[in-house]
């Protein structure tokens, strides 16, 4: 389970993203309007109605009227997606439904999950002394693709990537074949029928096939998955986003541009902070907000507030 960092904005989900007020947790909406209150030490995005928060030390869900339903009980929560999510509580990894009652208890191998689609969620398991690795439970906690990869990430468009012991990352089914098999140094999720991958030095989108869809220019020096339509790129220390044929439709020039949700992403440029819209331009922005004393003494006076 991927812990928050602290001080990060979240993307728009369900017409709310989590930020950071003061160094509380709350929602605001698509008119950068307060929601839900700053109250939490932690928050991600909401998902089927529901969002994890933090209050002292242990987490819960709340709804969109910011009512706890689960009350806080569990040291680690993931949204929900398709009716459940994966909780931990002490070593112990969990699968709950939306009332909080327990469902399933993936064997003590298995040390972490992730969040599920097409009906399986990524699990890391213990493989030998000082050795992880994943495989996919389903909803009963079954391994229903053996932990044989060094990396997983969860199915999108019904493919996974994954890495093997080479580090070569491919991508499978959910039947646990390989669909491309592992050949390119880097790569990102499908997502809307293409996947970035790097190979030969240079990324390019790929379809289902494996067949390449567009060739993208030398000097982007990463390329992130595409979501409605553009997928962020990095040149140099810059960001910006391309369409699916590669074409700069977003100048690469903000410090960081979050993938697109919704409509809006969450972007930085010097100062400024805020969402931007399909074109490039600010809709929600605010003045970054300058480091505390205890941000200072603290030595993290770059996190981000809202």
């Amino acid at each position: 389970m991927k812990k928050f960092q602290a001080g990060e904005c979240w993307l728009f989900s369900e017409g709310l993203a989590a930020v950071m007020i003061k160094n509380k947790w709350g929602f605001i909406d698509r008119q950068g309007n307060t929601a839900i209150e700053p109250q939490f030490s932690g928050a991600f995005g909401f998902s089927e109605g529901l969002a994890a928060v933090c209050v002292n030390d242990k987490y819960g869900f709340i709804d969109k009227t910011g009512q706890m339903v689960i009350e806080p009980q569990y040291d680690l929560a993931l949204a929900f997606t398709e009716g459940v999510a994966g909780v931990l509580v002490g070593d112990n990894v969990h699968i709950i439904d939306t009332k909080g009652t327990i469902l399933a208890s993936p064997s003590e191998n298995v040390t972490d999950v992730e969040n599920f689609s097409c009906g399986l969620a990524i699990a890391e398991c213990v493989c030998g002394e000082n050795d992880w690795c994943s495989g996919f439970i389903d909803h009963s906690g079954k391994m229903v693709i053996e932990p044989v990869f060094c990396m997983a990430f969860a199915f999108e468009d019904g493919l996974a990537l994954v890495s093997d012991k080479d580090g070569k990352c491919g991508f499978i089914d959910t039947a646990g074949r390989y669909v491309i098999e592992p050949q390119f140094d880097e790569a990102e999720f499908f997502c809307e029928g293409v996947a970035p991958v790097k190979k030969e030095g240079r990324w390019c989108f790929i379809d289902r096939n494996g067949a390449d869809v567009a060739i993208l220019d030398s000097k982007f020096d990463y390329v992130f998955q595409l979501t409605e339509e553009r997928a962020t790129v990095k040149i140099g220390d810059k960001f910006g986003a391309i369409d699916k044929m590669g074409n700069l439709i977003i100048d690469a020039h903000f410090d960081r541009l979050n993938p697109f949700s919704e409509g809006l992403a969450y972007a930085r440029v010097g100062d400024t902070h805020g969402w931007i819209n399909p074109s490039g331009s600010f809709v929600i922005q605010r003045p970054m907000a300058k480091p505390t004393l205890i941000d200072r003494l603290m030595k993290r006076a770059d996190r981000l507030r809202w």
